[in-house]
């Protein structure tokens, strides 16, 4: 029973040291411990950072933007599944060279064009092709063309199309010819009409091209160019 209060009053004691020692320095140091006195406690939390792991598949995330100077560091958040944005494409890349094939150079043929699926509320879809150096010549247009269709192969008239009469006299396409030394800029454009046509098949290109513009609620466009020597 002694023993054991012996015990409690040291432990008392050393409680006290500490206490005494950590309100007011009085130039005193504790005893070096014994050998069975192994532990130590800490009531100072370990220190904390925050990083970004370099392995986090940055790819499929974006960092949050901080304002400058905030100190914060930015957090990898997961973006989930991003739709690919409303295109069209032709045989060549957006703004490049047309191949001579869909030319007067060459074959005369119209492109293969596909596009994104039409958006809610069409009726049907035309195709155009204008010279932007020459807006007036009649170069494609052809309407009715399926709503659910997403591609129209080279040189193919769907059925049922409505295929209006080029500046060339004849019914259908008629490609890019410009000038000798003249580099003209070509637009293909696929519209989503919000009416069907009210021409018929064989209407004049320019007449029919009027009223698709004016039907068109939304389209998509691929640019090229060609030049001839």
């Amino acid at each position: 029973m002694r023993a054991r209060a012996a015990s409690l009053l040291i432990v008392a004691s050393i409680c006290t040291g500490i206490a005494l020692a950590s309100c007011n320095d009085d130039g005193r140091t504790l005893r070096d411990p014994r050998p069975d006195q192994q532990g130590s406690v800490s009531t100072i939390a370990a220190p904390t950072s925050t990083s970004i792991d370099p392995n986090f598949p940055l790819e499929t995330a974006q960092l949050n933007p901080l304002p400058v100077g905030s100190g914060d560091v930015p957090v990898p958040v997961d973006t989930g599944d991003i739709p690919v944005a409303d295109m069209a494409t032709a045989p060549w890349a957006n703004g490049g060279i047309i191949p001579a094939r869909h030319t007067c150079s060459d074959l005369n043929l119209a492109p293969a064009l596909s596009w994104s699926p039409a958006p809610t509320g069409t009726v049907e879809i035309a195709v155009t092709l204008v010279d932007q150096d020459t807006p007036t010549f009649v170069h494609w247009v052809m309407s009715g063309i399926d709503p659910l269709s997403t591609s129209l192969g080279e040189g193919i008239i769907p059925e049922f199309a409505n295929v209006g009469v080029n500046s060339n006299g004849q019914p259908g396409y008629t490609g890019p010819c410009p000038p000798a030394g003249e580099t003209h800029t070509y637009v293909y454009t696929v519209h989503f009409l919000d009416q069907q046509t009210e021409l018929g098949d064989g209407s004049p290109g320019a007449d029919l091209q009027a009223f698709v513009n004016g039907a068109t609620f939304a389209s998509l466009s691929v640019v090229g160019t060609y030049s001839q020597a």
